[in-house]
């Protein structure tokens, strides 16, 4: 048994639903837009954090490999060979190790395991420098900390990096559900015109 709706009630019937519609998929495009940017944000972030501890780890090793030599050979040594970095060079590396390492606890979250236990071995390798530096130990206990620091903060990137492809939450949501379910409406709301009986 049909229903006879009068073409007036279907006007009105379709100026709401498309108003709907067109609202929904405002609200679709606006947050796919803003996500996207969201998404942006973050690869720049990862990019950076990327570069800074690069840097960081490679300072660091020079550092502790500068200082080992020195405590190797003795001051003199800087005399007999030109493979010994400058002492304004080491002391332009340990004010840069210092500087990417304050850049990246301020990149980072703290309230992140993660990131907590990263910030850790970083300062691990920080202690282990000054701990070379005051007993004028080799580099070994350096170098081991700055590898496991290094080694550690990979998966974090990778992790971070999973994240920008997956997307924001509110754009998986707004992909896998507003969308479809904006398309199932307006098909269904077609369908309906077509198959329904109307009078004057």
């Amino acid at each position: 048994m049909s229903t006879e709706l009068p073409v007036q009630s279907i006007a009105a019937i379709a100026t709401v639903v498309a108003t709907l519609i067109a609202s929904a998929m405002s609200f679709v495009n606006l947050t796919l837009t803003k996500e996207q940017k969201t998404s942006e944000f973050r690869q720049a972030w990862i990019n950076a954090l990327r570069d800074d501890l690069a840097t960081f780890f490679a300072c660091a090793r020079a550092f502790a490999r500068s200082i080992e030599t020195l405590h190797l050979f003795g001051a003199e040594y800087k005399e007999k060979t030109a493979f010994l970095i400058s002492e304004q060079k080491i002391s332009d590396i340990r004010y840069e190790v210092a500087e990417v390492r304050y850049r990246i606890k301020l990149r980072l979250n703290p309230g992140e395991a993660e990131h907590k236990e990263l910030l850790r071995l970083m300062d691990r390798a920080v202690d282990e420098q000054h701990k070379m530096i005051a007993e004028k130990t080799d580099a070994t206990a350096t170098l081991k900390a700055v590898e496991l620091a290094a080694e550690y903060a990979c998966p974090i990137l990778k992790t971070e990096w999973e994240r920008v492809k997956r997307g924001e939450l509110p754009f998986r949501i707004a992909r896998n559900w507003l969308a479809p379910i904006v398309v199932i409406l307006s098909i269904g709301f077609v369908v309906f015109l077509c198959a329904g009986t109307f009078k004057l």
